[in-house]
């Protein structure tokens, strides 16, 4: 088994079977999908084990509570047989090439896991894209997580090394941020496929889901993993942002992140420009 796809979902009905059949309809067949339904109150539960019936390559299995997203995966993680450890969210789609081009990727770079670039789209459609640096240094770490979490692939003795994911109140919203500056703490960083692979689903609620307490959990997520980074202090400056983006209004969080990623986009396709001109 090449790869195991883990999948944790929590009231998902009306976009769970869209996010499983873009894993379903992978060009790379080499894979197994592991479902955690993470005491789910809907139907999800039921698609799920319809799908299990039509499909082995699915293996589904229960929380009779929910517990988050980081103990579901690491559920998921303990069942897995593949080589490979990939992400997928419940309310988002995957390109249907994702799998096959991450995997050349993370063999062709030897890179301990990879992420890749996404499309970001509500009901009304796609309405920005996003991508981070191909090369990730402890300094970026520290200004902001440089990975989107459903699109990671690792290989799977690089969670092993981390513990898998760790199970706390503080990080509930930032499990992903965490695990990527632990393993940064241990010498292990990751790489950015510079390819669109993946679609975030990201309704204007998204941004309610980040309350005070969210916030400053995070403060000390990064916290702790400046510290395990052993991270200069002017990094520690970025202690500071959850705070910040707390007190900008839900309503204009949305047209900041839009002008925030528009403006990063435009610096990268300059500066991919200028790197490519140094090839020809």
């Amino acid at each position: 088994m090449q790869v195991s796809v883990l999948m944790s979902v929590y009231n998902g009905e009306a976009t769970l079977r869209t996010a499983m059949d873009s894993i379903l309809a992978q060009t790379f067949s080499d894979f197994e999908f592991i479902i955690c339904d993470d005491g789910s109150t809907d139907s999800s539960w039921d698609i799920l084990c319809g799908y299990q019936k039509e499909d082995d390559r699915v293996r589904v299995f229960q929380n009779l509570q929910n517990l988050g997203l980081a103990a579901s995966l690491n559920s998921c993680l303990a069942l897995a047989k593949g080589r490979y450890i990939a992400r997928q969210d419940a309310d988002d789609i995957s390109d249907p090439e994702r799998l096959k081009k991450t995997l050349l990727y993370l063999q062709k770079e030897n890179a301990p896991y990879a992420g890749c670039g996404v499309h970001v789209f509500d009901d009304d459609g796609i309405w920005s894209r996003r991508i981070f640096p191909e090369q990730i240094t402890k300094h970026i770490i520290a200004r902001n997580n440089p990975f989107f979490h459903p699109t990671m692939v690792f290989k799977k003795e690089t969670l092993e090394l981390a513990g898998g994911y760790r199970v706390s109140p503080e990080t509930r919203r930032t499990e992903d941020y965490d695990l990527v500056m632990r393993l940064a703490g241990l010498g292990v960083i990751g790489k950015n496929l510079q390819e669109y692979l993946y679609y975030v689903y990201e309704p204007p609620e998204a941004y309610r889901r980040h309350t005070l307490r969210t916030r400053w959990y995070e403060v000390l997520v990064r916290l702790h993993g400046l510290r395990r980074m052993a991270a200069p202090l002017w990094d520690y400056v970025y202690l500071c942002k959850p705070i910040v983006m707390c007190m900008i209004p839900h309503s204009l969080l949305k047209q900041v992140k839009r002008l925030q990623w528009r403006k990063q986009e435009e610096g990268y396709t300059h500066g991919s420009t200028e790197r490519n001109s140094l090839h020809t």
